[in-house]
């Protein structure tokens, strides 16, 4: 039965239709971890969800960086304040300088100087506390799916790494499709191919984006991409490639 297949599948090649074996796969993968240590407040998906680009996955505990952001801004209302004053001081007493000596001008000249270096490091302190609170939250880098969920509420996050809390992928799927190399010269970008699970033709005919240029050393085997919209990522079987 095998070999009358295989002289089929020989005799259909002949005629211009190649046979090839397919594997969906998503078009993007992402293992995702954080930035930042701490304990995991709020969870907002599970494994399956669909999920949008730039949707929040996972919040730390932040109370101690949200306190420090507070802090600087405090600081940097205060600071504000201080250097208006002593900036419209100064303009005032350099106005009349007939009546102040210069050594009480270069005092306050200095002080000035002082409070806005200050008032600098105030505004660099909110931007790296809120830097900081950033870190805690994480989010999907694109649109997809949660197929993977290593973390519960109440677990202790490390920025170390280890294993990864969510694996996420892409809606968008490829046929990732295999060839014997002996046909290299004739499949091309362009053509189409059908697919077919457990000798059931599925009914879609994806056009091959690109071939891939190398061969495999241990099948003999040359890899194409075709679009694989509608088959879910892990799903394989074979078809056949129409080559022009």
């Amino acid at each position: 039965m095998k070999l009358l297949l295989m002289t089929a599948l020989s005799a259909l090649s002949l005629w211009g239709d190649v046979y090839a074996t397919f594997e969906a796969q998503a078009y993007r993968e992402a293992s995702l971890g954080m930035n930042a240590s701490g304990i995991v407040k709020n969870l907002y998906v599970q494994r399956g969800d669909h999920v949008k680009k730039g949707s929040l996955l996972l919040e730390l505990d932040s109370a101690e960086e949200q306190l420090s952001l507070q802090m600087a801004k405090a600081d940097l209302e205060a600071l504000s304040k201080e250097t208006t004053f002593l900036s419209d001081q100064y303009a005032r007493y350099e106005k009349s300088a007939q009546v102040f000596d210069k050594n009480t001008l270069d005092k306050l000249k200095s002080e000035l100087g002082t409070k806005l270096a200050q008032r600098d490091r105030a505004r660099l302190s909110i931007a790296y506390a809120e830097q900081k609170l950033s870190k805690m939250k994480l989010t999907a880098p694109f649109a997809g799916s949660i197929s993977e969920k290593n973390i519960e509420l109440g677990d202790m996050v490390s920025s170390m790494g280890g294993t990864p809390l969510f694996k996420l992928i892409s809606d968008q799927t490829k046929l990732l499709i295999q060839y014997d190399s002996k046909f290299a010269s004739q499949v091309k970008a362009g053509d189409r191919f059908c697919s077919s699970i457990d000798g059931k033709p599925t009914g879609k005919c994806s056009k091959i984006i690109k071939i891939y240029p190398s061969i495999n050393t241990k099948n003999r085997q040359m890899t194409a991409e075709a679009d694989g919209s509608g088959l879910r990522p892990g799903t394989f079987g074979d078809g056949m490639i129409m080559s022009k």
